[in-house]
């Protein structure tokens, strides 16, 4: 959007004709207050709100009736759940959100892996595999790498039934094993492991491939974190792109889930740099109420190609006209809205398996007078409620791009390349003959490939990256509603 913020003025919603204050007449005690939070928060924001009964303020049209059914959850939790759509697969519940903050500038508690747990039809047992390791973090220290296979944790083979209370602890010990001919089996190797709170740098890998004389840049891109040193290393990665004279640009998002537009909109105008701050980069689209008050108020409700950000300084843009991009079932939301946002306006070719599908966008909701965590911009006052730390990451908006495209499905890729086949020598990450890379750098050297392999009949029955919160997410610039009256009146 072209204001990274705006506000929205709630006049005061009045049902009662006398116009009574939210102490006139009520005899119901609140048992919970943030059970009303979350109401409160659900029907200015929710996306579906028109969707849900619960939500109506025909329904409860007095707080005598809201507090009677609030006070039927003691869990605000399940109060948040039961007020979403079934079709909502995306809407969660915080209990802390400081922690969930530190994950969306990717600080998590991690051994610093991320791992894929693999089955077939006729086994009941699972073996897991590595898809990649966060340079530094305990996995590195001990020497574990992608492709790394692994078949039972403290000694305990892995099986459909017991993986997830076997990898959810913070220390284990991990045997490794091997496939040969299709057969899996232990080496009797075990690698000891301790999770600890770790910072993972979202560019994973960027270099340029001299692949027959054609310069080719390659970026391993898995979160959209909104930092200043982040963006900043960005623009010099498409720097040395610019230096080193690239002629394509293979742009991995294979393990990236999603995370802030504004960093979507960044790595777009880096990559394209025909791209004008007239040109729409994706369209938003929230619930009826907050629409109304957006463009009655002039607001524009686009996301546009940017030329310049304070924290960023000169961009260092490519000049492309096509884009390679590497996909899988973990690539969602501001990774897919790259994929969206570009395809108007440049060729992009889609290599690996299909993407998750989410074209909707979600902010963190506080429990505060404005939902946010400061009472103004830049404030770095904490004004939430001070007996908890719960908040709220509902679906607030659908975005499409220019063209109104709509893939709640997913985006198909063009050319369908899954790494499990490739198991028994999953290659490197960066390495020309990987897989997914190599189709890439196929079509852009002209040389056809020779190394596919046939569908090996392996099924991925678990990613890793579902532990994380911040998976599956597009955030969007804060909304803030301020309200004429310190309470709702009813």
């Amino acid at each position: 959007m072209k204001g990274l913020r705006f506000l929205l003025i709630v006049g005061v919603f009045s049902l009662c004709v006398s116009g009574c204050t939210k102490d006139d007449g009520i005899n119901v005690t609140l048992q919970n207050e943030i059970n009303e939070f979350v109401w409160f928060a659900m029907n200015d924001y929710y996306f579906w709100v028109d969707e849900v009964e619960d939500l109506s303020l025909e329904k409860y049209p007095t707080y005598n009736a809201l507090y009677t059914f609030l006070n039927g959850y003691s869990s605000s939790e399940s109060l948040f759940y039961d007020l979403t759509v079934e079709k909502d697969r995306f809407s969660w519940f915080v209990e802390d959100y400081e922690e969930l903050e530190a994950s969306f500038q990717g600080i998590t508690k991690s051994f610093g892996f991320e791992y894929r747990l693999i089955g077939t039809d006729d086994s009941n047992n699972v073996f897991g595999f590595i898809k990649y390791v966060v340079p530094t973090g305990p996995a590195d220290q001990k020497g574990l790498v992608r492709g790394d296979i692994f078949t039972a944790v403290n000694g305990t083979s892995l099986t459909r039934d017991n993986f997830h209370a076997l990898l959810s602890r913070d220390q284990y010990a991990l045997t490794l094993g091997e496939i040969k001919d299709g057969k899996v089996s232990d080496t009797q190797e075990t690698v000891e492991l301790v999770s600890i709170e770790l910072t993972e740098n979202p560019i994973h890998m960027a270099k340029t491939l001299d692949v027959d004389g054609v310069k080719v840049g390659y970026l391993v891109y898995n979160q959209f974190v909104n930092n200043r040193s982040y963006h900043q290393e960005m623009n010099q990665v498409f720097g040395e792109f610019q230096s080193n004279g690239i002629s394509d640009l293979v742009l991995d998002l294979r393990y990236n889930p999603g995370g802030a537009v504004l960093t979507s909109q960044l790595l777009a105008s880096l990559i394209y740099s025909k791209g004008r701050t007239s040109d729409v980069f994706a369209a938003i689209e929230y619930n009826q109420e907050i629409t109304d008050i957006l463009v009655a108020g002039g607001s524009d409700l686009n996301y546009y190609f940017i030329d310049k950000l304070d924290d960023v300084g000169s961009f260092n843009r490519l000049d492309l006209n096509r884009l390679f991009i590497l996909t899988s079932g973990n690539t969602a939301s501001a990774s897919e809205l790259i994929i969206s946002g570009l395809d108007p306006y440049m060729d992009v070719t889609l290599i690996g398996t299909k993407t998750v599908g989410k074209n909707l966008g979600s902010v963190t909701i506080y429990d505060s007078p404005n939902y946010q965590k400061t009472p103004t911009s830049g404030s770095t006052v904490n004004h939430t409620n001070p007996n908890h730390k719960n908040a709220l990451q509902p679906i607030i908006s659908r975005i499409t791009n220019i063209q109104n495209i709509d893939y709640t499905d997913g985006f198909s890729p063009n050319i369908e390349v899954d790494e499990v086949n490739y198991l028994e020598d999953l290659k490197p990450l960066g390495d020309p003959s990987e897989p997914l890379l190599a189709e890439a750098l196929a079509i852009i050297t002209g040389v056809a490939r020779t190394e596919r392999v046939p569908d090996t009949g392996m099924k991925v029955l678990f990613d890793s990256e579902s532990l994380q919160k911040h998976t599956n997410t597009i955030l969007l610039d804060q909304l803030e509603i301020t309200r004429t009256s310190a309470e709702r009146v009813f």
